[in-house]
Formats: C-alpha cells, sequence, structure tokens
C-alpha cells in the first residue's frame, strides 16, 4: 500500500496504543502542520491494531476527503471484512464526497458492515481523518460533539472493552472552535525530528547535489514537503519554490491589503514577536490579526499544546519554531521575505 519506507514514529504508536488500551471519556483530535505525517501514522496503527489487540478487534480508518471512490475512503486492520454492499447502500443515499457520508455513518459501519466481528468485550478503533477541510469550519463543533455522543452510546449498548476515535485537521481556526468544548481531547502532531528527518531524505534516494541540510532548513522535518518534492518534483527545488510561491504571493498581497506588511516583517525575522503580544495592546491587536491570517491560509500554527506523546514542540528558531507560534514549514517564512523584499526594492 505505502511506496515510502514508515519512518521512527514509535513513541507516537505507543501512545496510540496506550489511548486505544482503555476507554476515554472523549474523542482525540489530533492537529499537526499539513504533511507532517498524520494520514500515515493513522493508516500505520490501524495495519497493526491486531498485533496489539487481537485478531478479534477492530479498527476503521476513514478519510473524509475521498470524493468517489470506496476503497480509497475506507481501510480497515487485516482481519476486518467489510460488507461492500452495505458501504455502497450507505453512499448511494447521499451526494457529496464518499468519505464524508462515511465519516457520518459511523454507527452503521461498526453495526452492519462488519462480518463476523463482534463489538461487544472488544476493542474498536475509528479514525476520521481530514473531516474540517469536507464538513467547513460552521460544522467541527457539530461533529465533534457527535462524535462524542456516538461514542459513549456505542460503549453504553455494547460494552466493548474500548472503543475510541480519533479525528485529525491542520486547520488551526478548527482546534480554536473546538478547544471551547469538552467533548475532545487535542493533542499536536509535529513534524519528523531532524534524525528521522535525514533517514526519510535517504531512504527517498536524493541526487548528490541535493545538501540535506539545505532541504532540513527548509522543510523543518515535514515528510510530506519532502515526498512531494521527491516524488512529485524530482528534486527540483527551485520549481517547488516557484510552485508555492504562485500561492504565497497572494496571500502577502492580502496582508499588505490589511496593512499589515509591517507586522509581516516583524514575525518574519523573529516568530517570537508573537509570544510578546500581550504586552503592548496596540501591536496586540495588529499581530493577532495577522496571525489569524496565516493561521488561516495553513502558514502558521499554535504549537502551545501537549503532544501526542506527552510532550512539547521545543523552540528552534532557526526553522522557524517559536514558543507559541511556528511556520509550519520554514519554506512558507523564507518565501514571504523574498516576496517582501522584491517589493521594496521595486
Amino acid at each position: 500500500m505505502f511506496d515510502v519506507k514508515f519512518i521512527d514514529r514509535a513513541r507516537e504508536i505507543e501512545a496510540l496504543r496506550n489511548w486505544c488500551s482503555h476507554q476515554r471519556y472523549t474523542p482525540l483530535y489530533i492537529y499537526g502542520p499539513e504533511g507532517c505525517g498524520k494520514t500515515r501514522l493513522l493508516k500505520e496503527f490501524v495495519k497493526i491494531f491486531e498485533d496489539y489487540f487481537g485478531e478479534g478487534s477492530i479498527a476503521l480508518y476513514i478519510d473524509a476527503m475521498e470524493r468517489h471512490s470506496v476503497d480509497q475512503a475506507i481501510f480497515s486492520s487485516k482481519s476486518v471484512e467489510l460488507v461492500r454492499d452495505v458501504i455502497l447502500a450507505i453512499t448511494e443515499r447521499f451526494v457529496g464526497y464518499v468519505g464524508r457520508v462515511l465519516a457520518n455513518s459511523i454507527s452503521t459501519l461498526l453495526e452492519k458492515a462488519i462480518i463476523n466481528k463482534r463489538l461487544e468485550d472488544n476493542y474498536i478503533f475509528v479514525a476520521v481523518d481530514d473531516v474540517v477541510r469536507v464538513i467547513g469550519l460552521n460544522q467541527i463543533e457539530w461533529y465533534v460533539k457527535w462524535l462524542f455522543e456516538t461514542m459513549n452510546k456505542l460503549s453504553e449498548i455494547y460494552r466493548p472493552r474500548a472503543i475510541n476515535f480519533i479525528v485529525t485537521t491542520s486547520e488551526g481556526v478548527s482546534l480554536e472552535l473546538i478547544s471551547r468544548h469538552r467533548h475532545v481531547h487535542p493533542v499536536l502532531l509535529w513534524n519528523l525530528d531532524k534524525d528521522s528527518f535525514e533517514s526519510l531524505f535517504y531512504e527517498l534516494k536524493p541526487p548528490s547535489n541535493t545538501k540535506f541540510e539545505d532541504i532540513w532548513y527548509l522543510f523543518g522535518g515535514n515528510p510530506g514537503k519532502l515526498i512531494e518534492l521527491s516524488k512529485d518534483l524530482n528534486w527540483n527545488v527551485e520549481e517547488m519554490l516557484k510552485l508555492y510561491r504562485d500561492r504565497i504571493s497572494k496571500i502577502v498581497i492580502e496582508i499588505i491589503s490589511a496593512g499589515l506588511s509591517n507586522e509581516l516583517e516583524l514575525v518574519i525575522n523573529d516568530i517570537t514577536i508573537l509570544d510578546k503580544i500581550h504586552k503592548d495592546p496596540e501591536l496586540s491587536k495588529r499581530l493577532i490579526k495577522l496571525a489569524e491570517i496565516l493561521i488561516d491560509k495553513n502558514l502558521l500554527i499554535y504549537k502551545k499544546w501537549t503532544t501526542i506523546t506527552r510532550g512539547e514542540i521545543k523552540s528552534q528558531l532557526d526553522i522557524g519554531i517559536g514558543e507559541y507560534y511556528a511556520w509550519q514549514v520554514p519554506m512558507y517564512r523564507d518565501i514571504m521575505k523574498k516576496i517582501l523584499t522584491e517589493l521594496s526594492n521595486a
């Protein structure tokens, strides 16, 4: 299924194993940079779920972003046999993303679409990936409450040993919305550390003229960006920078139009300026507005959350990680800096 080796997420896998070994009160909400490896982590965990919890256990992964293919939208642990007719009957009743329909049909999937598995006295795990992009910010609070209620209702009816749900997103605005409520437990998943990122770098067989240190400072450990560079762009860094510059240029213009160019320059040069916004009320308003734009565009991330392994992401200013905020990948910061420099010299 995967043509790129799964690199060094042993601590995260163990954290998921520990989470799923007991009945939890709330679903887990995994939040992290786009491309940090949330999807891959969950799929790998589903693959080995039965190794931890026995052959009778049940694990499902649902890709809420999948538009058309049922086979791509749902993935199960190795001995789970799904009734295709039931799944097709679920999806054919609704118009829209196949993955979204399945994400809204968890009870039916567990109760009717699995052959020769019982829910009673069993370990059950369901992961719903990237749901915010499909349902929208205006629905995410409702959805996590519905997940919370569905998980606890199934627990009361079937009395499994443990039934746990996980949702993932890279949408920072959604985290602010759901953190107001008790229906979900947010945790952070970050990019790979430098050693793990280096292992993946050489696993992908870069050309001899592509230096690891350059790629580390470009992506800051983001495996998705590294795989995109190697698989989609054949290690052409300049082409990748141009590709992202075209996207980011529009955002820079939006920020300048909002009168926040000076604030953007401050943040580009020192991400920790965002850690000090409460010291200057007038500056604070403008920096908060800038941060909101950058988070909404998935360029910046608020990182002062406990990680999935119950740790925290330490500051690394050279790759754009401050105490409270970080660039999702340092490439975004560098591209913005270049655009601002060119505009000021024009």
